[in-house]
């Protein structure tokens, strides 16, 4: 127990350190990191993967997805956003535009209740958000342990934004924490093996 705690405290300390880093980079790079970002994620032969692209909605302190969001609509993809349901707890619902987004819990755009469920087994593609990532493909959230719920049976590819600028150079993790498959920054992409291996 006393393991655990410290690597929780590692993980709480690193988060309060990458959200101060983040509040000094968004203001200033937002736009151009996450215009690269998503040159990046369309060169992955799993963004034309046929079925539903699951996808978060981007808060100020992280790349914006709405550009994501807003181009694959326009493709005519399948389309689902997270909405959150209860503590730890969240559902893939469909949206067929960003005006079917509004204010959720903590100010994160979400789709609204009445919204299509959609059933994991037809995601073809996931992107998750992080705080940071490190290069073993350790991912670091917000400590709501909303996705590692909703991805520890997950059988679709996913992967994750992370500027260059916020990678870290160890992410402390726990047993329940997922490694990412797949890390994009504006830069380069970098996979970790395949999900059965995970």
């Amino acid at each position: 127990m006393k393991d655990s705690q410290s690597v929780t405290e590692q993980k709480n300390s690193l988060r309060r350190q990458i959200r101060r880093q983040a509040a000094a980079y968004y203001p200033l790079h937002r736009s151009a990191c996450s215009a690269a970002l998503l040159s990046q994620l369309q060169k992955l032969p799993e963004f034309s993967f046929p079925g539903t692209f699951f996808c978060y909605v981007g808060t100020d302190l992280e790349p914006d997805t709405l550009p994501l969001l807003r181009l694959l609509l326009e493709k005519e993809k399948s389309v689902a956003v997270p909405l959150c349901t209860g503590p730890g707890q969240m559902e893939a619902r469909r949206i067929s535009s960003l005006e079917a987004l509004r204010t959720g819990r903590w100010g994160i755009m979400e789709p609204r209740e009445n919204s299509l469920l959609i059933d994991p087994s037809s995601i073809a593609f996931a992107l998750v958000p992080c705080l940071c990532c490190d290069l073993q493909g350790r991912r670091l959230g917000h400590g709501g342990g909303y996705y590692d719920r909703f991805l520890s049976n997950a059988t679709f590819p996913w992967a994750v934004f992370c500027p260059e600028a916020l990678l870290a150079d160890q992410v402390p993790v726990e047993s329940f924490d997922l490694p990412t498959p797949i890390l994009i920054t504006e830069n380069r992409i970098l996979r970790f093996g395949d999900l059965s291996n995970q």
